[in-house]
């Protein structure tokens, strides 16, 4: 017998922790609290909390900048990491266009969290937390925790021994860390329950095919 196992429609979600962030961090949070008390909230999947302008990524300081060089060698990383898949598979197509990547921040405190949603049109979305905020307790293991949504349509339509369908994949936020995936994946981020602010910046990767040099 001849055996021969493919997987042939897997997800890639990537998780990334930047060494030495705390300077970063502790800037880019005194940079987001005092945009949340100059500007007003705008509305998008957050239940309450601070939800920025979608213009973070071009704000003029050097930790802005170095958040924006993590985010693009983030993003370069699972392109690549995809032609590598492809390639496995026999397939290769090449890209030569650009990417379009802007940001905006969230603050969430006590009992506020984002509801279901996706990011059309971004070929990659993804988040990096500035400050984590509180850890989980007993009495709310998941506070604040980000669930991603297994894509694949009817998965709990049968039992599969492993239960390797349809399941969520939970991440737990630290500080410091960035995580990416396709912007078709829908996820929701469970209610924060810490005392501290909870702070992260969140992305969108636009493939442009048109372009001739990548745009950030």
């Amino acid at each position: 017998m001849e055996k021969q196992v493919t997987p042939a429609f897997p997800t890639l979600i990537g998780r990334f922790r930047m060494p030495d962030a705390e300077g970063v961090n502790q800037v880019l949070r005194l940079l987001l609290l005092a945009k949340e008390r100059a500007e007003p909230n705008t509305q998008h999947a957050n239940v309450g909390g601070w939800h920025s302008r979608h213009d973070v990524l071009d704000w003029p300081d050097p930790a802005v900048a170095t958040l924006r060089g993590w985010i693009i060698q983030g993003v370069q990383h699972m392109i690549a990491t995809t032609f590598e898949q492809m390639r496995a598979g026999g397939l290769s197509r090449a890209f030569s266009g650009g990417l379009y990547i802007y940001g905006w921040g969230n603050i969430s405190r006590r009992g506020n969290y984002h509801s279901l949603h996706n990011h059309p049109a971004s070929a990659w979305s993804g988040v990096y937390y500035v400050q984590s905020g509180d850890a989980p307790t007993p009495e709310h293991p998941y506070s604040g925790n980000i669930d991603l949504l297994d894509p694949r349509p009817f998965t709990e339509m049968v039992y599969v021994p492993g239960e390797p369908y349809g399941q969520k994949f939970s991440i737990r936020p630290e500080s410091g860390t960035m995580i990416i995936f396709p912007g078709f994946l829908y996820h929701f981020v469970h209610p924060y329950m810490g005392a501290d602010e909870r702070i992260s910046i969140a992305f969108n990767a636009r493939a442009d095919r048109k372009a001739v040099t990548p745009k950030t």
